[in-house]
């Protein structure tokens, strides 16, 4: 796994902190995040615009880096 990388667990947890307003935009953040996929190719595959898949990325990123701080693991 990279650095950049979720196993299905870990975004399963961090799915679950956080509530992303459409499903499709977070399914294709699972794509990115857990299968690698490009922005692009994982908003194609589900029908939401690249923006969106943008802005779900970088928020769970965003709370990610949250947990790990406040658990102590950066």
């Amino acid at each position: 796994m990279t650095p950049d990388r979720l196993t299905p667990d870990a975004f399963a947890a961090l799915a679950a902190l956080h509530q992303t307003r459409s499903p499709a935009a977070q399914e294709a953040a699972r794509l990115v995040m857990v299968e690698g996929l490009s922005q692009t190719k994982a908003a194609a595959r589900v029908g939401v615009s690249s923006g969106s898949v943008s802005n779900a990325v970088a928020t769970l990123r965003s709370r990610l880096a949250l947990a790990r701080r406040a658990a102590g693991v950066e």
